[in-house]
């Protein structure tokens, strides 16, 4: 009787979207996510901290760890920004809502 190797199961992630999670005490909304031939995955985020939104960006990444890495890079950014000029000139210049 030949032995059967067992094959690895594949690993399956789903996320239905859009969806909400917390990063750095603001809402990132993961809003639509689309398989790039080269580069792994491009992510749609809005940022929400308190009652400033962002603008709607990408992020492009390889797995779900890059994509943790780089919301909190993003939402540290707008934070910093937000801090540094304020809601109401970064409403005038575009990058809030």
């Amino acid at each position: 009787m030949a032995e059967q190797q067992k094959q690895p199961k594949p690993e399956v992630e789903l996320w239905l979207l859009p969806i909400d999670i917390e990063v750095e005490g603001c809402i990132a909304s993961l809003l639509e996510a689309t398989k790039m031939p080269l580069s792994g995955y491009q992510m749609s985020v809005q940022v929400r901290c308190r009652d400033a939104v962002s603008r709607v960006f990408q992020v492009t990444y390889r797995d779900g760890k890059e994509l943790a890495k780089k919301l909190s890079v993003e939402v540290a950014k707008f934070k910093y920004v937000l801090m540094l000029y304020g809601r109401e000139e970064l409403r005038r210049r575009g990058i809030v809502l």
